[in-house]
């Protein structure tokens, strides 16, 4: 199974600019860590739409993830009980 550094790396070397995007991801991985209001601290950073600033946030968000945080029944759902154990 691929941790979220590898989904990153590999996402990244499909993206015109990897090094842009692993900048990117990483920021957005501290904000999310971090909290406040992501929008604006991407404009701060000057990373406001970037691909890698949002996939770094739904990465923090999904390790952070519990199982309240999904669909109940679905596979995602059911994949995380079956960790907890």
């Amino acid at each position: 199974m691929m941790n979220p550094i590898h989904i990153a790396e590999t996402r990244a070397r499909q993206s015109d600019d990897p090094q842009l995007y692993m900048l990117a991801y990483s920021a957005g991985w501290n904000a999310a860590a971090d909290g406040g209001d992501l929008d604006a601290h991407a404009r701060k950073v000057g990373l406001d739409g970037e691909a890698g600033f949002i996939e770094g946030v739904a990465a923090y968000r999904a390790k952070e993830a519990t199982a309240r945080d999904f669909v109940p029944g679905t596979p995602a759902h059911v994949q995380h009980l079956a960790a907890q154990r």
